[in-house]
């Protein structure tokens, strides 16, 4: 299994090609804006680094969200329009599954991701079950769902810190820095079945900051 894949949803832009559980190629860059400059070039520079030719390789991945809008859209849009051009299928995968992963060892984790206005992004996970669905919370809610669990959780995502702070005695851990990595997206692709990329929709649940000016009346 031959797998490229790309991540954009958060304050970074990674590629990765996978083959049968190898990395033969990557490029992982920090980055708050730029996404859209950056990401063809950085496909190309991993693809060519590989030594695959798109015709090589057996499907593509991308992270789905939640995340920035942009970013999310950056990266779908990519994903899918190599899908189309090179006949390749597509694995979506979210922001909270990669995070969670990156986290070594099956120890409960909880991805919260700032929203700003006092929200996260959350989602936990006991090893590769997820505890909840994904959602937006007021932080104070996070928390008090935290609450109800039997568990200690070690917290990942920029939203970690301040929900940490809520949640004395069942926090073990907290990893606010941590970014998304397209090595473990491909990974997590590899074991998925494949789709049409225009099935593929983005996580990005709450409407966007942006609204269209409201119609005369």
């Amino acid at each position: 299994m031959r797998v490229l894949s790309l991540d954009t949803c958060l304050s970074a832009c990674s590629v990765a090609v996978w083959q049968d559980g190898v990395i033969l190629a990557k490029d992982w860059r920090p980055m708050q804006r730029g996404h859209a400059e950056a990401l063809l070039p950085m496909v190309e520079h991993v693809r060519a680094q590989s030594g695959l030719d798109y015709r090589a390789l057996d499907r593509l991945a991308v992270s789905i969200g939640p995340g920035s809008f942009a970013g999310v859209r950056v990266g779908l849009a990519a994903a899918r329009g190599i899908c189309v051009a090179r006949g390749l299928p597509l694995v979506g995968v979210s922001t909270f599954e990669l995070l969670a992963a990156a986290i070594e060892g099956n120890a409960p984790v909880a991805v919260a991701l700032d929203a700003r206005n006092d929200q996260v992004y959350f989602q936990a996970f006991d090893g590769v079950n997820a505890l909840c669905r994904p959602a937006l919370l007021t932080v104070s809610d996070a928390a008090a769902f935290i609450a109800t669990l039997d568990v200690t959780l070690r917290l990942v995502g920029s939203g970690a810190a301040t929900l940490a702070g809520l949640c004395t005695g069942r926090v073990s851990a907290s990893y606010p820095d941590l970014l998304p990595d397209a090595a473990i997206l491909a990974s997590f692709a590899a074991n998925r079945p494949a789709v049409a990329g225009d099935t593929i929709a983005p996580l990005y649940l709450r409407a966007p900051d942006a609204k269209l000016p409201a119609a005369a009346t």
